[in-house]
């Protein structure tokens, strides 16, 4: 009896654990900071810009600067796999792009953004250091 009730209490406590960890991405996590590059189709030249993520569970906030002003990113990381979105809201909200990233290693990634300008073109990110 008493190896039945072991058995029992053993099997709650890594039901638990289990559970807990699957509240937590099964990838890198993206807080830190960052540089990027980013081209706009149909324009030549590359922009430069920086940006500071911090992640909580699945959901992603931060701010980030480029030519274009500074932007208040929200958004959020995949479940799954190392699939992100982040949305950028310039405070006088004359320009807003939204991100559709991947995580291609720890310290990198890429992506397509689009404007609310119509306009759209490709990011690369390194991390510059993980805050």
């Amino acid at each position: 009896m008493k190896k039945l009730i072991m058995l029992a209490v053993m099997a709650v406590i890594a039901a638990g654990f289990f559970a807990a960890c699957a509240s937590v991405p099964k990838h890198s996590n993206m807080t830190g900071s960052w540089k990027y590059t980013f081209e706009e189709n149909g324009k030549d030249g590359v922009y430069k810009g920086t940006m500071t993520i911090a992640q909580n569970s699945y959901k992603l906030s931060g701010k980030c600067n480029d030519a274009f002003g500074e932007f208040e990113l929200s958004g959020s990381i995949s479940e799954n796999g190392p699939k992100f979105l982040l949305d950028g809201k310039r405070s006088d909200l004359k320009r807003n792009f939204h991100l559709n990233g991947v995580l291609s290693s720890d310290n990198e990634f890429e992506g397509t953004y689009s404007t609310d300008q119509n306009t759209s073109g490709t990011m690369k990110g390194t991390r510059v250091s993980a805050d």
